[in-house]
């Protein structure tokens, strides 16, 4: 959540570590007439480092927080030096020369700055997480496992499929067999599982297995966002399936990748 204060914009950035923890990271936007302009983000040293994203993130805010008042009370230092007036004053000689912002430099020695700008086109895996509503390591693994289970049934049942169009028509390798591959692949994925039943290039368990996973996966994506959240929040639709049914559905599209693996592994050995 973005935090307007004193002229800037505090954006909650904190980053995941290799051991589950969060290290408090604040991305910081002044606010000069209306244009925003990105500052670089302000980092928690190691030891402010917290169990949660929650934690890490309201530290990352009291950090910015302490920042800004500390730029503020440095630039107050410079008018009093300089003679400047403080910002809003009337100006008595339109021709002194405009005021030079401060130096930024964090006021505490628990905080560190590094030169990283954050761009509005671009988002970290934590910030992207948060965007569309994965604001648990739960939700994160329930959504992430789905996804990539998802894709590796895909990427199986096209090669199997193309295994079997390619043997039917005496080309496995080179040229027509790459042709294949790539007309297969572009098919739906509901249209491929129908086709490579139809010849017993993969079983009913494995077909109905693949579709279930598929149908799990467009839940997710193209749910329904919930009432009072962005339209491209995903986070409802991962709370909204109870773990049993999400646990079943993976055991399931498990056992059918391995088989279809299986069935795929002595063509890869004899190449």
């Amino acid at each position: 959540m973005d935090i307007p204060y004193k002229g800037y914009t505090i954006i909650p950035n904190s980053e995941r570590q290799p051991d589950g923890r969060w290290l408090p990271v604040a991305d910081l936007e002044a606010d000069s007439r209306g244009v925003m302009t990105p500052r670089p983000a302000l980092r928690a040293m190691p030891q402010e480092i917290r169990a949660t994203r929650a934690d890490a993130d309201a530290v990352a805010v009291k950090m910015a927080k302490a920042w800004i008042e500390g730029s503020e009370r440095e630039g107050d230092e410079a008018r009093v030096r300089t003679g400047a007036s403080r910002p809003g004053a009337p100006i008595e000689n339109p021709v002194a020369a405009p005021r030079i912002p401060p130096e930024h430099r964090v006021q505490e020695a628990r905080v560190k700055t590094l030169p990283r700008v954050r761009k509005v086109d671009t988002l970290s895996l934590s910030r992207l997480h948060e965007v569309i509503g994965l604001d648990s390591d739960e939700k994160v693994d329930r959504f992430t496992r789905l996804l990539a289970l998802h894709a590796l049934l895909d990427r199986l049942v096209t090669l199997v499929l193309a295994r079997k169009l390619a043997a039917g028509g005496e080309s496995k390798r080179d040229a027509d067999g790459d042709s294949i591959l790539e007309a297969t692949a572009a098919l739906p994925i509901a249209s491929r599982v129908a086709l490579a039943l139809t010849l017993n290039a993969v079983s009913p368990a494995a077909a109905e297995s693949i579709l279930e996973i598929d149908r799990a996966r467009n839940g997710l994506v193209h749910a329904k966002a919930t009432r009072g959240k962005p339209a491209w929040d995903v986070g409802g639709a991962v709370d909204s399936v109870p773990q049993d049914v999400h646990d079943k559905s993976l055991r399931k599209g498990i056992e059918a990748a391995q088989g279809l693996m299986a069935a795929l592994r002595p063509a890869t050995q004899e190449t």
